[in-house]
């Protein structure tokens, strides 16, 4: 069997397996309970994997679902018809958030609001009035209950890719950081807790419900939106499962309907705000982390700029204690620059500024520093470079590299380097005091003749 074959076929056994078997948990757990508008788990994982893997995944979602409904006691033309749908629903969704671009790692609200503006009015909407018409066709007596039996078709299924597309969606994408012993621990806690609040306690006021467990999982936001996520999850589970047993806050409403009213409340609302709080949360600081890049590197270049400098040298004058190694600090001023700009324009300048940039990138390693402190002038350090005939053979294939000739736009532009050296800690081991004499270096070069460097 051909390796591609031979990889869509585990992929849709392994696909099938899991839709059937996350529909027998579903069912099983919760198909007793009057009050219980079961959450069809297999919709949100289905819902999860199509968007992650795409169309490969169809064939397993389409077999899981006919084997379930076949199991479920419907007919094989009726268990036909609902797998078709849900196939179909899946492509659906798939083209769906292709075509606008959806972002499965969910970083905005606006991707939130669009994964879940789509499971409620256009997926389930389609699932449900689809399915429940092939159901009628085939046994016109549930005509009666049409709207009834799409109601609660659309609510179970809609739970179930709420509570478990964006978590299993966020789980995928972050699985490289995730620290999987935390869901361990958050499992046992919150199960720990829920039993402890609604049994032990036995609690009947759904608010003092929230207003203990609540916080706690928005806590877990700060650590990362995955573990509030799975959080709620467990809070949701564990309130499903004691009204399926009668017992807890949500067993001990006045009506029948308070109790689907208050659960069914409980766990999307809890689901949601974990959801809208924790993107919030990750905008936020996104957008925090741009402004701090913004500030500290310059925008042409990508470079650090000079608020990142002191920094730089106090990592420099670390590593000569550490290591007992010398470091060079190289003060550099691009030659001949402002008549580029004067001659050519601005666009043949930075094109100019990010070729250089590109040329002396490759002669620095990753424990060296290149800085931008200038329109013109920028830094290098060279740290633990060890001898000056080392560093003597770094700088000069740097200015050679530089005065090569530079193309734009079919200009042909030609620059060079001068360059100021200090030693550090030869020179001193303060900012001031390295960048002073590598400075006053770099002014010996210009007037040297450029196109040289000189040490301090």
């Amino acid at each position: 069997m051909p390796k591609r074959m031979n990889t869509l076929f585990f992929k849709t056994l392994l696909m099938a397996l899991l839709y059937y078997i996350t529909g027998e948990i579903s069912i099983a757990f919760f198909q007793k309970s009057a009050i219980i508008i079961t959450p069809f788990i297999p919709e949100g994982v289905a819902l999860a994997a199509v968007l992650i893997y795409g169309r490969s995944v169809l064939p397993g979602i389409f077999f899981g679902q006919f084997f379930f409904a076949l199991h479920s006691g419907l007919l094989p033309a009726g268990a036909l018809g609902i797998s078709a749908t849900n196939t179909a629903e899946a492509y659906l969704a798939l083209w769906l958030f292709n075509y606008f671009s959806f972002d499965k790692r969910l970083h905005s609200i606006k991707n939130l609001f669009m994964l879940l503006g789509m499971i409620l009015f256009v997926l389930q909407p389609f699932s449900s009035f689809v399915s429940n018409s092939i159901l009628t066709l085939l046994e016109p007596s549930l005509f009666s209950n049409f709207r009834h039996n799409a109601l609660i078709w659309w609510f179970g299924n809609i739970m179930g890719q709420i509570m478990f597309t964006p978590l299993l969606l966020l789980l995928y994408h972050n699985r490289a950081v995730l620290r999987w012993h935390y869901f361990v621990s958050i499992l046992i806690f919150f199960t720990a807790l829920d039993y402890l609040l609604q049994i032990t306690f036995d609690i009947s006021n759904t608010s003092i419900l929230l207003m203990v467990t609540f916080p706690l999982v928005i806590y877990l936001i700060t650590i990362d939106l995955p573990y509030a996520l799975f959080a709620a999850l467990v809070l949701s589970g564990t309130n499903l499962y004691f009204t399926h047993l009668g017992i807890g806050t949500f067993s001990q409403q006045p009506s029948l309907i308070d109790n689907m009213i208050d659960l069914n409340f409980y766990i999307l609302s809890n689901i949601i705000l974990v959801l809208l709080i924790g993107i919030l949360f990750k905008e936020k600081e996104q957008a925090v982390h741009a402004l701090k890049s913004m500030a500290h590197y310059d925008f042409l270049t990508g470079l650090p700029n000079r608020y990142l400098l002191r920094e730089e040298i106090h990592h420099t004058v670390y590593l000569a204690n550490e290591y007992q190694e010398k470091s060079a600090i190289c003060y550099i001023d691009l030659d001949g620059f402002k008549p580029v700009n004067d001659t050519y324009g601005h666009h043949v300048g930075d094109g100019v500024l990010k070729e250089i940039v590109q040329r002396v990138k490759h002669f620095t390693h990753s424990e060296d520093a290149f800085l931008r402190i200038g329109g013109d002038e920028f830094l290098v350090i060279f740290n633990r470079i060890g001898t000056k005939e080392a560093l003597d053979k770094r700088l000069k294939s740097v200015l050679a590299s530089v005065s090569k000739t530079i193309y734009i736009d079919g200009t042909e532009i030609h620059l060079s380097f001068s360059i100021g050296v200090a030693w550090c800690p030869l020179h001193g081991t303060t900012v001031e005091a390295l960048m002073h004499a590598a400075d006053q270096a770099m002014y010996q070069a210009k007037e040297a003749g450029k196109n040289c460097f000189i040490y301090a």
